[in-house]
């Protein structure tokens, strides 16, 4: 990994206007870059000094085009000087977009890094914040679908793509477009014949009905997405612990429980972390722990539901710990008193 000096390079080169005589630290650029994008494009910038580190460490090539033009606004300078020309992978994809013929494999493969490395970037940052590149993401990899001739593998890729486009729309309160999305994951799933993409899609959805109180849909989106075996110990783990949450808001305690208990033999057999697919890799047990606080908390037992989430909580990467999913987390383990809701997300997209 090659770090971005040329970046560096003109935050040091920038007066800081805090510290008179000290360069810009990069806690203020974050501030000025997310001032900037308010004032010209009336939505709020989500950098902070975290994701300049990424960037200036080469861990992100290049953020996206409102981002760029605010750099740029901020540093006077231009896209070379920042270090931001294209990454080769991005020239390559929109190269095969570009050309009406057979998307090739490597063209594919790094479309899924990318997605990805957006996905771990949302962990950092907010689904607001990777929400437009996801979106811009989804239409050239629909594309490449398309010239494809939907190829299983093509096809597959557009179904996670539109999944992770739901979940960020559900992380959003809108409910309608999340649907949209998840809706059509699981028709390409299907298409793919791919019961990872298919089962991931419909827990979503499940979640996205159990958010909205309709307990009856939730429980059969949930159980149509367990009825495929051929998917990883992670997800099937997580919708056990789904299926029990559901159950206890419907007042059925007594399923609600069994659930649970499977739930945590499935947890304990999980294989090791870097053995699960990328595509769930939250799918681990300091996230599936926590979960079994939600359901505790929804069956009454709120002093385990706490111990749950903390537990949990003190289990967790860093980054996920203050990640904007995991508030849910933070507000059942007595952390964060001033949330509106017990139940938020479910974990990393």
């Amino acid at each position: 990994m090659v770090g971005n000096d040329h970046l560096k390079a003109a935050r040091h080169a920038a007066e800081s206007a805090r510290v008179p005589g000290e360069h810009m630290s990069r806690a203020e650029l974050a501030e000025r870059v997310n001032t900037w994008l308010l004032d010209n494009t009336g939505r709020p910038g989500a950098l902070d000094r975290h994701y300049l580190g990424r960037l200036e460490r080469g861990q992100i090539q290049r953020p996206g085009r409102d981002y760029r033009a605010a750099f740029r606004a901020v540093l006077q300078a231009s896209d070379r000087d920042l270090g931001f020309t294209p990454d080769p992978r991005t020239e390559r994809l929109h190269r095969a977009a570009q050309h009406p013929r057979r998307a090739d494999t490597t063209a594919l493969s790094q479309a899924a890094d990318m997605l990805s490395t957006v996905r771990r970037l949302e962990d950092e940052t907010s689904a607001s914040a990777v929400l437009p590149s996801v979106a811009a993401h989804a239409e050239l990899v629909n594309h490449l679908a398309d010239q494809s001739k939907h190829t299983a593998e093509a096809v597959g890729l557009a179904s996670e793509t539109s999944q992770y486009l739901g979940w960020l729309k559900i992380a959003r309160d809108e409910y309608g477009d999340a649907q949209a999305h998840l809706d059509r994951a699981a028709r390409l799933a299907l298409e793919a014949d791919d019961p990872q993409r298919l089962a991931t899609a419909l827990s979503f959805a499940a979640y996205r009905a159990l958010l909205l109180g309709n307990y009856g849909q939730a429980a059969n989106l949930n159980r149509a997405a367990m009825r495929d075996s051929r998917v990883d110990p992670g997800i099937y783990a997580y919708m056990h612990c789904q299926a029990a949450e559901i159950a206890a808001y419907q007042r059925d305690t007594r399923s609600a429980t069994d659930l649970l208990a499977k739930a945590d033999h499935h947890v304990e057999r999980l294989p090791a972390p870097e053995e699960l697919p990328d595509s769930s890799y939250w799918y681990v047990p300091p996230i599936l722990n926590g979960h079994k606080g939600f359901v505790l908390h929804a069956l009454g037992d709120f002093e385990q539901a706490r111990q749950a989430a903390r537990e949990a909580l003190s289990n967790m990467p860093e980054a996920w710990v203050h990640a904007e999913w995991a508030a849910a987390h933070r507000k059942l383990a007595g952390w964060e008193i001033d949330q509106t809701s017990t139940r938020g997300v479910l974990g990393p997209g």
